[in-house]
């Protein structure tokens, strides 16, 4: 067991309270896999709160998997006194910590060695409005975006991504025999084992890196590290070393955080989830919004957006219109 699915595990108990529909869907999924199951029994002994513990069990029945044995701790109740499920960051960098130097070795899970004879390219889509949470069979995570789309191709010496467009979130396993090797258009990237955002859009492919490194090739290379972006447009590439991350995006949350970030990009994210076009007065695509807008619901986002800049939303058949008053 790695370090990466420690951390994966840590997240999901500290968001455990937190669960919406979606989130609690891709849980289950994400306990599919024996080495994450795992994982979030080892999290779970070190905080010892019955909740994670029923959690775990209310999953594990839904997928008819092993009911999961969690022992006690004594330990940690003595010395993390009634700890609340929104456990600290530096609790969980801990637990994380303390159970990863506790093994040297890491071995694939079973799920990963029957990859090898998967032939066969898989279609994963998310539509408009709907994210969509997908475990490959060499145990890797992959998180769509909505209105995305990709094939996937797991082979006997590399496992190849084909995204065709939209925005996905990849929680790779680690497999050194097995580069894990996307095309997005524009770049191609490479990977063995991380987390890491990449989003395709009509003139620009943005990735962004949330844990281990990640190589960018277009007509030049650059190697990305933790909390670096890199834009890639007509094969030239852009770092930006500035990047302040979360632990996961917000769209994984279905939410959109702004700061100070252009109009055009927040509608384009708004975009994915709205039934309705959305267009924007070309005097106002360079004005640059900050707040925190709902995915779920974009034309009350939208319109919350409008209220605060004093603008108005025109709606007739199928369009919504943001201009000036």
């Amino acid at each position: 067991m790695n370090e990466q699915r420690l951390e994966q595990a840590a997240d999901w108990v500290d968001r455990i309270n937190d669960l919406n529909d979606h989130d609690r869907e891709e849980l289950s999924l994400w306990l599919k896999c024996t080495e994450n199951k795992n994982a979030f029994e080892k999290i779970a002994n070190v905080f010892g709160d019955p909740a994670v513990k029923q959690a775990l069990h209310i999953y594990t029945k839904q997928y008819s998997l092993p009911t999961p044995i969690i022992t006690p701790n004594a330990k940690r109740s003595r010395t993390f006194p009634m700890l609340a499920l929104a456990a600290s960051f530096s609790a969980i960098a801990f637990a994380v910590y303390w159970l990863a130097i506790s093994q040297q070795t890491f071995t694939p899970t079973p799920i990963a060695k029957t990859a090898v004879k998967s032939s066969l390219p898989q279609l994963l889509e998310a539509h408009l409005g709907k994210r969509v949470s997908q475990l490959l069979d060499d145990g890797s995570y992959l998180h769509l975006n909505a209105d995305s789309e990709l094939t996937a191709h797991l082979l006997p010496h590399s496992r190849q991504i084909e995204l065709k467009k939209g925005q996905v979130f990849f929680d790779v396993a680690k497999d050194k025999t097995r580069p894990f090797i996307i095309n997005s258009g524009q770049a191609s990237i490479k990977v063995l084992g991380t987390s890491f955002d990449v989003e395709r859009n009509k003139d620009e492919v943005v990735v962004t890196v949330y844990e281990g490194k990640v190589e960018v090739s277009a007509l030049d290379k650059v190697i990305l590290t933790p909390s670096q972006q890199a834009v890639i447009k007509n094969g030239h590439i852009t770092v930006d070393y500035s990047q302040q991350l979360a632990q996961l995006p917000a769209w994984r949350m279905g939410w959109i955080d702004a700061e100070k970030e252009p109009l055009t990009s927040v509608i384009k994210q708004l975009q994915r989830y709205s039934p309705m076009v959305i267009k924007v007065d070309n005097t106002l695509n360079n004005t640059l919004i900050s707040g925190r807008f709902n995915l779920e619901t974009p034309q009350q986002s939208l319109m919350l957006i409008a209220s605060t800049y004093n603008w108005k939303v025109d709606k007739k058949n199928n369009v919504l219109h943001l201009t000036l008053p």
